[in-house]
């Protein structure tokens, strides 16, 4: 996708938010949230996006209200020396529906690579039956998959938290994978609040994303430090 055609996404998104937010009335409210990151290895549901290298990662979020918009980028790599730049850049928005205690989250995604890797878009729904626990079925509409996932998310003693996840790959052709991931980190309020965190990453089988890539491992471990603004 053309840098010009995800700014024009991203143009859409912010219409559809301020449609929504013009169907309220009362004012709601606004935040923006930014984040930064370094990681040892780019790994997406199982699988290394950086061919098991590092990343240098970060984005933006906007919210009124249930509704929201942004942007996150991150450096890849396939091991095929694609033409173009090697970043992905993922166009988002959505709106978190709220029905008394039960929530419907739906969103979509674009991931645009700015390389000769083919862009795609995934549909996504969610719902959040505790705090801690969001349960979710994402659908990818052009190579055919469903990603049926869980993630838990708990806070520990001594600034340190828990992200718990796993999920399943369904592709149409009938190819199937599991992915799990544990995440270890800790907020470090003296350093103004920089998380570092570790992760270990686990895929049963190849999925179809980079068909050629022969070097991911089924079990990734990963190092990163990252800022919340």
């Amino acid at each position: 996708m053309k840098l010009t055609h995800l700014l024009g996404a991203l143009t859409v998104s912010a219409g559809l938010v301020t449609t929504a937010n013009a169907a309220t009335t009362a004012k709601p409210s606004t935040s923006i949230s930014k984040t930064a990151a370094f990681v040892t290895d780019y790994v997406y549901r199982g699988e290394s996006w950086t061919d098991n290298k590092p990343a240098i990662q970060g984005g933006i979020e906007y919210k009124v209200g249930n509704a929201y918009m942004g942007a996150w980028g991150s450096n890849i790599e396939d091991g095929n020396a694609q033409e173009g730049v090697p970043v992905m850049v993922e166009a988002y928005f959505g709106y978190n529906h709220q029905f008394g205690k039960f929530n419907l989250d739906t969103s979509v995604k674009t991931y645009n690579f700015l390389n000769e890797l083919g862009d795609f878009t995934e549909f996504r729904f969610a719902t959040n039956p505790t705090k801690e626990l969001e349960l979710a079925v994402n659908r990818e509409v052009k190579y055919g998959a469903w990603f049926i996932e869980g993630s838990f998310e708990k806070y520990l003693p001594h600034r340190l938290y828990l992200d718990l996840s796993g999920g399943l790959w369904s592709v149409d052709d009938g190819d199937q994978a599991l992915t799990f991931r544990a995440e270890l980190a800790r907020d470090f309020p003296e350093f103004h609040h920089v998380d570092v965190f570790a992760a270990i990453n686990y895929l049963s089988d190849e999925t179809f994303r980079f068909e050629d890539n022969t070097d991911s491992s089924d079990m990734t471990v990963l190092l990163g430090v990252r800022k919340n603004f």
